[in-house]
């Protein structure tokens, strides 16, 4: 009787020596794909949980990686990693931590510049770094402002359907005084389009980018006087994710209570 497997797995005697190089291969991706995947969950589960400390495990593993494999998708997702840590640490007034990992940032990010896959992801990320440095020496912002600026529309010329992209011209709305351009309601329309674009392609990696934006949405909701809208917009994050604690513990029970 003949084997049967001989019938499923049949190659010709010239690819017989490769096939274990092509298993190694194989397996590896998929041992890769399957700890970035983890390293994803971990970033996920820190912001919506509050456990930072997690989002700092996840950075150490994606540098192993990355300089493991070189790959460039890892490459970005340490980046995208970074920025959302920088945002945080700014936030609670850590800047030594903060300029630490801006200045890792901005090195990765010339090389993801490079690649025609994240190079609109790559301005969007580099005009956020500069937003973050302003907002640690506000004198700067006349020059690093229209800098700042600059990157995010050469992001959306690049690619005008990447998410990042309207994210970063959002924020350059809301966070920037007016006479400097920013507005509100600007940024009511860019957050907006952000959301409809993560929607459409909801990456593993961006579902907290996601919800960082509808965050970002209701605030502009709140500034302009939309206060039923800013309330739906912290629902609509609450429906994806139901234990997301900085809007179910803190911002939907302040805008309620005022």
């Amino acid at each position: 009787m003949t084997n049967s497997l001989s019938r499923v797995i049949y190659l010709p005697a010239c690819m017989r020596s490769t096939l274990p190089v092509i298993l190694a291969a194989l397996l590896s991706f998929n041992s890769l794909q399957a700890v970035t995947d983890e390293l994803r969950d971990m970033i996920y589960t820190a912001y919506t949980r509050g456990k930072i400390e997690l989002w700092t495990d996840a950075i150490k593993k994606l540098e192993e990686n990355y300089r493991r494999t070189g790959s460039i998708e890892t490459l970005y997702e340490l980046t995208l990693a970074r920025y959302g840590y920088t945002g945080y640490s700014l936030g609670v007034d850590n800047r030594a931590e903060a300029r630490k990992h801006i200045s890792l940032a901005e090195e990765a990010v010339e090389k993801l510049e490079a690649s025609p896959l994240y190079e609109s992801s790559a301005y969007a990320l580099q005009a956020a770094f500069y937003a973050y440095r302003i907002s640690m020496s506000p004198w700067r912002a006349v020059f690093w402002g229209q800098r700042s600026m600059n990157l995010i529309n050469k992001a959306i010329e690049t690619d005008p359907y990447n998410p990042s992209a309207w994210i970063e011209h959002g924020n350059a709305m809301f966070y920037a005084p007016s006479a400097l351009g920013g507005s509100k309601e600007k940024a009511v329309d860019s957050y907006s389009r952000a959301i409809r674009l993560l929607e459409e392609n909801m990456k593993e990696s961006h579902r907290w980018l996601y919800l960082n934006t509808l965050v970002g949405l209701a605030k502009s909701y709140e500034e302009t006087g939309n206060r039923e809208m800013a309330r739906l917009t912290y629902l609509k994050a609450l429906e994806f994710e139901p234990d997301f604690k900085w809007v179910k513990d803190d911002l939907l029970p302040e805008l309620m209570a005022d």
